[in-house]
């Protein structure tokens, strides 16, 4: 049926698919083998002090995830009563490491 269809280029219809295929395998490939941006840091709350479900949003966690991260010392909290709280600045450093070990790794 696509070979019976008038096309208006100047090719034939099974070239013609045949480059958009191509060229869409391409766009897919390069696509995928791009690393996964870490979170920017302009999803983060103009508060100073984040909560943990603010935390959890910005890495796009779990609250499991992230209270095996404070077991594991690889991010810092306090409490303030019977809330948990992350200093902005601490979030904000630990993507800043992210990003430049990414980039480490990139050269």
């Amino acid at each position: 049926m696509l070979n019976e269809t008038p096309m208006l280029f100047p090719m034939a219809p099974a070239e013609f698919w045949k480059q958009i295929k191509s060229t869409i395998e391409e766009v897919v490939n390069e696509k995928i083998s791009q690393p996964f941006p870490p979170p920017p840091t302009d999803h983060l709350p103009e508060k100073a002090l984040l909560k943990l479900s603010d935390v959890c949003a910005v890495f796009q966690v779990s609250k499991p995830t992230l209270y095996d991260w404070l077991r594991q010392n690889k991010i810092k909290s306090f409490k303030i009563k019977s809330r948990r709280y992350f200093l902005r600045a601490d979030i904000e450093a630990m993507i800043r490491n992210h990003e430049a070990a990414a980039a480490q790794l990139k050269d």
